[in-house]
């Protein structure tokens, strides 16, 4: 019903007429779908985790760089926050219980990197507790990689890889407005040289995205518009005469990472995964 936005008696039919096409009970197969619907949040969430761990630190150096304090100090904190709230959901989710260790060690994991980061976040503003924040973020970063990737494993449902891929795609754009952030800020160019690399990778998936089957007319619309704000984020970082590179990374990946959430609710919500 939420996926579709049908009535209680279209949803029965449905699941009656798949029940019948699968050979399974009704029970079963009801249960089946919710708990694939629980997998692709718990993916969702995880993902989540990847992407504010690089948006804090972005969002620290927009501060610290004087490019829309007041909004940035706001973002900041509601980051903060959601970090904590998808850290305590998963931790809380009955599907964790019997699965393997290695999926309760890397939520532990992100919850203590977790820990490192909010410390270094909430010491004294300047650059050289800016670039510890950066270090721990890194920690975090791995140890939402590390979870994600299990818990997709854990759902052992092929579609859910593509919740992971919009996921990943959120952290990408945070990730490379705070490197070429920092890259001034702190005064380290080399950190420029690791913008190609990310830059291919999210050019690659966005082209798997938009060829993905797994489509409707919401998704094709949202895809084209990342696709034209992308293109602006390309424009910024190449540069040239009258452009704020820093307003517009700022502006331009904020404006990314709300259209890949919706896309990732998108796929999390959509039939085709919850049915697969």
């Amino acid at each position: 019903m939420n996926a579709r936005g049908i009535s209680e008696d279209e949803a029965f039919r449905l699941l009656r007429g798949a029940s019948m096409h699968a050979h399974l009970r009704l029970s079963e197969l009801s249960r089946s779908v919710i708990e694939a619907a629980q997998w692709a949040e718990a993916v969702n969430r995880a993902g989540q985790l990847r992407m504010l761990s690089q948006r804090l630190v972005k969002l620290a150096a927009q501060r610290q760089a004087g490019v829309e304090v007041k909004r940035a100090r706001g973002a900041q904190d509601e980051a903060a926050q959601r970090l904590q709230d998808n850290l305590a959901h998963l931790a809380s989710l009955p599907l964790l219980d019997g699965q393997p260790a290695a999926l309760r060690d890397a939520l532990t994991r992100a919850e203590q990197a977790w820990g490192a980061l909010q410390r270094s976040l909430d010491g004294k503003a300047g650059l050289p507790l800016l670039a510890e924040a950066d270090a721990r973020a890194e920690e975090l970063l791995q140890a939402a990689e590390a979870l994600t990737a299990a818990l997709e494993a854990g759902g052992a449902r092929g579609a859910l890889r593509i919740v992971n891929l919009c996921g990943r795609q959120r952290m990408r754009v945070q990730r490379l407005a705070k490197l070429a952030l920092l890259a001034g800020l702190l005064n380290q160019p080399e950190r420029l040289a690791l913008l190609p690399a990310l830059m291919d990778d999210f050019e690659a998936t966005l082209r798997e995205l938009e060829q993905a089957p797994l489509s409707t007319p919401d998704i094709r619309e949202t895809l084209a518009a990342a696709r034209d704000e992308w293109l602006r984020l390309l424009r910024a970082l190449r540069g040239g005469p009258g452009i704020d590179v820093q307003g517009v990374l700022a502006a331009s990946s904020d404006a990314l990472l709300a259209l890949f959430h919706r896309l990732t609710d998108s796929y999390e919500r959509s039939l085709q995964l919850i049915m697969s």
